[in-house]
């Protein structure tokens, strides 16, 4: 299936506001998926290295379904609307990689993580300060990234789980978002006519397949002691999250 050559490079933050642009997207495979890439995973080996190195297994496989499930969204991603600013294709697909594999570097019990000046703030923060000072170290020189989207990748870190009623979101943020939203509580948690828009169910179990879901309980428990840590965290603020999470990653339909 073709994809456009642009996208909105802003949406509706609201899930039902979102998705009533949307169609019902079909099956994609994660072989199609994997020849939208064009190097990008290659081009940024530093950065994949960087989220190897602090984050475990299971983060580090929740991070990469999160970005394939953001490929497979952008088959039925608003584009071309009226007035709207436009996002190249490669564009979006290469911040969107950077931002699904670092937007849980916060979470990281490693030494850098937990010695960095950021640790007490909310995870989101911590993190998206980390891989701020992370890209702008390793492709500012070089010009590989430039200021405005390092902006944006670090936004929608700093953002990803807040669930903002309205407003609009880079097209960068709203796929991370999603896509994390789908990655933890699935389909059954999201308002009607929703989720079923965004990702087909067969590619979700496929992506599943090439980056297991074990281990998620154990990420749970490794949440719910952060946010013991830090009651203020932004994660604290969504209703009954912890619940709804052991709910999700206990279900055998997800």
């Amino acid at each position: 299936m073709a994809l456009p050559e642009t996208f909105d490079a802003f949406v509706p933050t609201n899930f039902a506001d979102f998705f009533a642009r949307v169609d019902i997207p079909t099956h994609i495979g994660l072989t199609e998926l994997r020849e939208l890439e064009d190097d990008v995973v290659n081009s940024f080996e530093i950065s994949y290295k960087y989220a190897e190195k602090l984050c475990s297994q299971t983060i580090l496989d929740h991070s990469l379904r999160c970005y394939y499930f953001s490929l497979a969204m952008l088959h039925n991603f608003p584009s071309n609307t009226p007035s709207v600013p436009q996002i190249s294709r490669g564009e979006l697909i290469k911040r969107v990689y950077l931002t699904c594999l670092l937007h849980d570097v916060g979470i990281s019990s490693h030494e850098i993580a937990t010695t960095h000046p950021a640790h007490d703030m909310t995870f989101e923060f911590h993190g998206g300060i980390m891989v701020y000072e992370h890209l702008r170290a390793e492709y500012i020189p070089s010009l590989r990234l430039n200021d405005s989207q390092i902006a944006d990748i670090t936004q929608s870190i700093m953002l990803h789980d807040v669930p903002f009623q309205t407003g609009m979101s880079s097209a960068t943020g709203m796929l991370v978002h999603i896509s994390a939203f789908i990655d933890i509580f699935g389909y059954d948690t999201a308002p009607p006519n929703t989720i079923e828009r965004a990702l087909h169910r067969d590619t979700k179990r496929e992506i599943e397949k090439a980056f297991p879901r074990d281990g998620m309980t154990l990420f749970g428990v490794q949440v719910e002691e952060m946010m013991k840590a830090k009651p203020n965290c932004l994660l604290g603020h969504l209703p009954n999250f912890l619940e709804q999470f052991e709910k999700a990653t206990t279900s055998t339909v997800h």
